[in-house]
């Protein structure tokens, strides 16, 4: 699991560690440029060979705060590489650097390194680009998108006159990209890599940000961990936190161990929403799956214990259905309630209804029209729990909070987390990135493609966390720990099988089927 930090907490954590742990400034540089540099020689060196480079030319571009003072320290180190060729292009005045930036780059003229002051808009227009690798330095944590004069001018220049064979590494943060937000400059620096210092930044995951950064490397630079997680809001997770929080099951586990589940949803006309949550649900390890519906979906798997509910005249589930539901979930482990539920109001009400009588300790997936229960109108809305997680995508939250719909690709993670506390939920808002809060910590799931853009592939988003919250009592998950899990390895099946076969043809249900390849395997 890697932690993501916003600029303001980056710079807590740095004021920590020079105050408090009373680690010099120009150390801290020192430690953040050496570790970068671990980090590209090799990357240089494997670029250089694939391209038959013998004697590469690095042009490092340096703004004059201390992500210019990382890359001056960065061009010493490289600088005792024998084989390359080393120049410095530096923004700004001596006068404004920090004294562990002024130091570092007055050892350039001892360690013979040529530099060039860029200090016009006219020199800039006049560097010739004929260098093998292009690092950049220029502005780091405190930047955004909004860039003009001279470093304006300088990423226009890079990004008109770069070969095709120069290798790009961004030190921190991709000049012209917000390093909170993700929003990017048009003439944005465009990385190969983004070598990120201490932890990823927020900006480096969001919007315009995949575009522009290519591969993230994060490395140390001497601040502890335990205090880069402390002040991080932000989770990620990664391929070996399947493993880590699903464990190995014990020997002599039963299916009442890993718990039951029950799915209700669907009307006459939808049947095959609950199908494909109740058949992702026992796929995704739970012990038991009742499928609660009032019509049965061929598809459905024969593991499924299924029960045909009575309708309306609609095709929906009456209000007559409640009491045979609600003994339905006081023995059973986890809910999911929703898919393919439709709109009937008298619908609606049954959910409010189960909502407030499942048993407070009982998880709870609400997902599709089932969300639209949740709003009481005129801004009031159920009570909820931590352990009930909405799955809205953008379309359902913004009829739940009435919230811009066009704010949201940019805001979400903001809104997530505001809303999740004002509703006292788990609040998972399907974006890119997907977004799971509780209001107070958040994960943000990077896994998945654009392929999963597909009828059914929230429904089984949603099984699939029912699953894992059927489970959690085993494992020692958390609701929010659930969810995200949930969201990260319905991303990873969707990767597999695109991997494996194409984006354009992945269904709901491959995605069900691809689950196998992402579980762990307790035998190997």
């Amino acid at each position: 699991m890697q932690i993501a930090l916003t600029p303001a907490q980056m710079r807590a954590c740095d004021e920590y560690a020079i105050q408090t742990l009373g680690i010099p400034a120009a150390l801290l540089m020192e430690n953040a440029a050496r570790s970068a540099f671990e980090v590209m020689r090799p990357l240089v060196e494997r670029y250089c060979k694939a391209h038959h480079i013998t004697h590469p030319r690095l042009m490092i571009f340096c703004g004059s705060g201390n992500n210019g003072g990382d890359g001056f320290v960065l061009a010493r180190h490289f600088s005792h590489c024998a084989d390359v060729d080393v120049e410095v292009l530096w923004t700004g005045a001596v006068e404004k650097m920090s004294a562990e930036t002024r130091m570092n780059f007055t050892l350039l003229e001892t360690h013979g390194i040529r530099t060039r002051h860029i200090s016009t808009v006219e020199m800039a227009c006049a560097i010739e680009m004929d260098a093998d690798c292009v690092i950049d330095a220029l502005i780091g944590n405190g930047g955004n998108e909004l860039l003009r004069g001279i470093a304006a001018t300088l990423l226009e220049k890079i990004r008109q006159n770069r070969r095709s064979r120069t290798l790009a590494i961004a030190l921190d943060i991709p000049t012209g990209l917000n390093a909170e937000t993700g929003k990017a400059h048009e003439n944005c620096f465009r990385a190969d890599y983004t070598v990120s210092m201490a932890a990823l930044k927020t900006g480096l995951l969001l919007n315009d940000a995949p575009d522009v950064c290519g591969e993230t490397i994060t490395v140390p630079i001497g601040i502890p961990t335990s205090f880069l997680e402390q002040q991080a809001t932000v989770r990620v997770l990664e391929d070996s936190d399947i493993v880590r929080l699903l464990g190995k099951r014990p020997r002599r586990v039963t299916k009442h161990d890993v718990g039951s589940v029950a799915i209700i949803g669907g009307t006459q006309a939808m049947a095959g929403a609950p199908a494909l949550a109740a058949n992702a649900c026992i796929q995704a390890g739970a012990g038991l799956v009742r499928l609660y519906a009032p019509r049965i979906h061929a598809a459905v798997k024969p593991e499924i214990i299924t029960h045909t509910l009575p309708t309306n005249a609609n095709g929906a589930i009456p209000r007559a259905a409640l009491p045979f539901l609600q003994e339905a979930c006081e023995k059973s482990t986890a809910l999911v309630i929703g898919p393919g539920i439709g709109t009937d109001a008298e619908t609606l009400d049954v959910v409010r209804e189960l909502l407030r009588l499942t048993p407070p300790e009982t998880p709870v997936v609400v997902d599709a029209d089932g969300l639209r229960a949740v709003s009481l109108g005129d801004g009031a809305f159920l009570p909820l729990r931590k352990n009930i997680v909405l799955t809205p995508h953008r379309g359902e939250f913004t009829r739940l909070t009435g919230s811009d719909d066009a704010i949201i690709p940019e805001a979400a993670q903001t809104l997530a987390s505001e809303w999740a506390a004002k509703l006292g939920c788990t609040l998972l808002l399907k974006n890119v990135p997907t977004i799971i809060s509780n209001g107070t910590l958040s994960y943000w799931n990077m896994s998945g493609n654009a392929g999963m853009a597909t009828a059914g592939s929230g429904d089984v988003l949603a099984g699939i966390i029912g699953g894992l919250l059927a489970q959690s009592r085993l494992l020692g998950l958390e609701t929010i720990e659930a969810a995200a899990l949930g969201a990260y390895i319905h991303g990873r099946a969707g990767d597999a099988f695109a991997h494996a076969n194409s984006q354009q043809t992945l269904t709901a249900s491959d995605l069900t089927a691809s689950l196998s390849a992402v579980f762990p395997n307790n035998n190997a």
